[in-house]
């Protein structure tokens, strides 16, 4: 189970119903576009007795809470060989949903924020500054 994956300083939410077409199962913790927004989706905070965060999801109908703007997140990435971050290196998202971070621009993807703390290729997540408000298709922005 994983624990709550951001400092939450100067962090900005909105609540939003899951209506993505076709439909898609939502899983905490992951990226998602809603609207013209990325950001992590984020549900109410259980504990299991371990001290764990429960993993919840919602289904179509169902609400959320989207965290598209947060200063120091830990979000998911991508594990294999070319996908290295270093601070202050830009953070690409490919927009599909639930979808990993990408260190390399490739034509199509957003960039939704920057590095701050350094992930290897065997690391399975990486923390950001998030700007899920200001995506951009463009590269550079």
């Amino acid at each position: 189970m994983q624990k709550l994956r951001t400092t939450m300083k100067n962090a900005r939410t909105f609540k939003f119903t899951n209506a993505l077409s076709p439909a898609v199962t939502m899983v905490e913790g992951s990226l998602y576009l809603v609207e013209d927004t990325c950001g992590m989706l984020i549900l109410d905070i259980q504990y299991t007795a371990a001290g764990c965060k429960k993993a919840k999801q919602i289904v179509a109908g169902e609400e959320g809470v989207l965290i598209y703007h947060a200063e120091k997140i830990e979000v998911d990435k991508y594990v294999r060989a070319n996908c290295v971050f270093l601070p202050r290196d830009k953070v690409y998202w490919s927009g599909t949903q639930g979808a990993p971070v990408e260190s390399h621009y490739q034509s199509g993807e957003y960039w939704i924020g920057i590095c701050v703390r350094a992930a290897g290729a065997t690391d399975s997540t990486v923390v950001i500054d998030l700007k899920g408000d200001k995506i951009s298709l463009t590269e550079p922005l």
